[in-house]
């Protein structure tokens, strides 16, 4: 008879995989994230940073400001433009920053779908409706921190 411990260490999973997204989850309480994504990677886990936003140096600086660690990155917004995906118009965000504007259909399933392929095994999102989509465990974080939902959210987002 085998151990119970070898199965669940050996045969279930030899790597814990988790994603994060960043607005509204990791930038709402980055000393936590900080404290978990190094924890994680300590203890041989993946850590997925899924974003909406574009990846770049900017982003990665304040991901590192923020004390953050990951071993995987993707962007939904890269994706999809790189994809070829229908572009319906132009989104503005508070920082002034302009990107194209995506389908809805198409930019609420593509983290879910990243999921799937990649094995994920927790997601923590603030964005509820990604979660139709989603046939890995998805969580939503409420994080409660007293600040309104930021003003680039879709009205349909912020249920």
């Amino acid at each position: 008879m085998k151990k119970f411990t070898h199965m669940v260490n050996e045969e279930i999973s030899s790597k814990f995989k988790l994603g994060l997204d960043m607005h509204g989850v990791i930038d709402a309480m980055p000393e936590f994230f900080s404290f978990l994504t190094d924890s994680f990677i300590k203890n041989g886990a993946e850590v997925h940073i899924i974003t909406g936003g574009r990846w770049d140096l900017e982003f990665e600086k304040q991901l590192h400001d923020f004390g953050i660690k990951w071993t995987n990155k993707f962007s939904v917004y890269d994706y999809l433009k790189e994809s070829d995906a229908e572009v319906i118009g132009k989104v503005q965000f508070p920082d002034g920053t302009i990107q194209k504007k995506f389908k809805n259909e198409d930019w609420d399933s593509v983290k879910a779908q990243y999921c799937k392929e990649n094995g994920i095994d927790l997601h923590i999102d603030d964005t509820l409706i990604y979660n139709d989509f989603f046939s890995t465990p998805f969580a939503r974080l409420w994080t409660h921190s007293g600040q309104s939902k930021s003003p680039n959210k879709d009205v349909r987002h912020m249920d």
